[in-house]
């Protein structure tokens, strides 16, 4: 576009929209645009052309944080390297405001936090990754790009997408997006469909207060990133079925799970009636209702839990796909389910990621061990826990899916190598102290501290603290698994000989006691079990006490 606007290249983007074809351009990497820099949106030579023009969708740049093994969505924040480029000015994700006046679809919107303009084209309209991309191109190359030109190609990718569920049903392709884009956006449906991206800025060096990002639309990443499906359905013009993400159930062995249900949301945004029905369903979770008739751009409500089956299940994790379509089969909507039972709740535990993904810090708390066998106890990785000298505890915290009333085992490894004072190591449940000690004797050689505590609420903060004067404690392989209520699983008799077996969690404390006659007042303590798997088998020769009635008690 070294030409500049012309009347010919405006039509061009015209055309194309009258087209069904759809333009992302790249809103530049230069940070914010400023009047009469280098990269002004405004200035007469029009070098930054088209990234003023109304009649395309400017593409801005996020940095994108992911969590977990898996590699699911964490967080994203502007991108802004705050560093100069090779070119002058900055790095960074640009946006700004043009000469073009305000599109009809741009106006309605609040300018006073991000500091846009109510009377001129804003910029830029939507983002996408625009760090640590790795392309493949040119029949076999490859490498690490960034930019907003990595991020405006990812956004054609998704729009391919979008054009290809419209086809699926029966619609024409999306064409010029950004009418679609801003309706969602003022909409209740837009945290559906975007991730908003509300930390970090375009500010540099010639621009100390422009621009901000904010809750909404903002100069930095215009309304967001993607929120893949739930995009998708709602720029496509199909049923849609919110929130996106799926439902996951986490309990003990024999329940009971958290949540106990979630209410999804199905959206008929065609011009016809929807005959809707659930046609794949699952033995871990109910779904009601399962079908019914929806009228044009109406909305129907239906709720999954786990099934009764879900009780009967061992420890494991048990994923599940509950499929939706319309009555025609043009279309189906899917939820990813997933009963998680007897599991460990913590992500990272063992900082294998070789960070504190998943965590919070704060306080003077130092970093993972790498390949550092003192602070390590199993793996590649253990962290150097609190500051040393005189100083305020360091912290580490992580924010975890519990059920009201469930116990939990809470299980970590601690060393200190020279096992000097002073130091002190706490851990707090949901900002209960659980455990305090100053002063503490741990050996160089590895500790494992168990505590059982309880849940109240159904997200509860996991946090430790610590310091260690002399040098640091060695913190590895945390975990936090909900403890099943001891339930006798098979039983058998022989002469005087009675075995019961009960599930139980490693490292758990159970008590057996009995009792001749139920009118008694005192049970009496038989034995005390430590269970070393997910079941504890116990034999007992009743004697002279042939009638016995029992019952397990789990210790603290």
């Amino acid at each position: 576009w070294s030409g500049g606007p012309n009347v010919t290249t405006e039509n061009y983007f015209n055309q194309m929209a009258a087209q069904g074809q759809s333009f992302f351009n790249a809103s530049g990497d230069g940070d914010a645009f400023v009047d009469g820099s280098s990269h002004d949106v405004n200035n007469s030579s029009q070098t930054t052309y088209p990234s003023g023009s109304p009649n395309i969708t400017q593409v801005g740049g996020t940095v994108l944080v992911m969590s977990g093994s898996g590699g699911s969505y964490a967080s994203e924040t502007n991108w802004n390297d705050n560093t100069p480029n090779p070119h002058g000015g900055y790095w960074g994700s640009s946006g700004g405001i043009s000469t073009n006046p305000i599109p009809y679809w741009q106006t309605n919107i609040s300018m006073t936090a991000n500091h846009g303009s109510t009377t001129n084209r804003n910029i830029p309209d939507v983002a996408l990754t625009a760090v640590n991309c790795y392309v493949k191109y040119g029949n076999g190359s490859s490498g690490p790009y960034g930019g907003t030109s990595a991020a405006a190609p990812l956004w054609a990718g998704f729009m391919a997408l979008v054009n290809q569920q419209a086809a699926l049903g029966g619609r024409s392709p999306i064409g010029f997006a950004n009418p679609a884009i801003y309706a969602i956006g003022k909409s209740a449906n837009y945290t559906n469909c975007f991730h908003d991206i509300t930390a970090g800025d375009n500010f540099w060096s010639a621009s100390l207060t422009n621009f901000p990002a904010v809750t909404g639309y903002d100069l930095c990443t215009g309304w967001g990133s993607p929120n893949g499906a739930g995009l998708i359905n709602a720029l496509a013009g199909l049923p849609a079925i919110s929130p996106v993400a799926g439902f996951t159930a986490v309990g003990a062995v024999g329940g009971p799970f958290s949540p106990a249900s979630m209410v999804y949301s199905l959206t008929n945004s065609t011009s016809s009636n929807l005959l809707w029905s659930l046609v794949s369903p699952s033995s871990w979770f109910n779904v009601s209702p399962t079908n019914g008739t929806l009228a044009p751009n109406a909305v129907t409500n239906f709720t999954v839990s786990p099934s009764a089956a879900t009780y009967q299940l061992s420890a494991g994790i048990y994923p599940a796909n509950i499929v939706f379509t319309n009555r025609s089969a043009t279309a189906a909507l899917n939820i990813s389910c997933q009963i998680s039972i007897g599991q460990d709740l913590v992500e990272n535990g063992g900082f294998e990621t070789g960070d504190f993904t998943s965590w919070s810090r704060s306080g003077n708390l130092a970093d993972t061990g790498i390949n550092n066998n003192l602070y390590v106890h199993s793996g590649n990785f253990g962290v150097q826990a609190g500051p040393i000298g005189n100083a305020p505890l360091g912290f580490l915290a992580q924010t975890l899916p519990t059920t009201p009333g469930q116990n939990y085992l809470v299980s970590l490894w601690i060393n200190s190598l020279y096992g000097s004072t002073p130091n002190q190591f706490q851990v707090q449940w949901n900002a209960s102290t659980v455990f305090n000690q100053t002063n503490l004797v741990v050996p160089a050689t590895w500790t494992n501290l168990l505590l059982t505590v309880a849940a109240t609420v159904t997200n509860t903060v996991l946090q430790f603290g610590f310091r260690n004067d002399n040098d640091y404690f060695g913190l590895d392989d945390v975990s936090v698994t909900p403890i099943p209520v001891p339930t006798i699983i098979a039983l058998g008799k022989k002469t005087n000989t009675l075995t019961f077996t009960w599930n139980s969690l490693a490292g758990v404390a159970y008590q057996i006691q009995y009792k001749t006659n139920l009118l008694q007042t005192n049970w009496i303590n038989l034995a005390t079990n430590t269970a070393g798997g997910l079941t504890v088998t116990f034999t007992n020769a009743t004697g002279p006490d042939p009638r016995r009635f029992y019952r397990i008690r789990q210790l603290p």
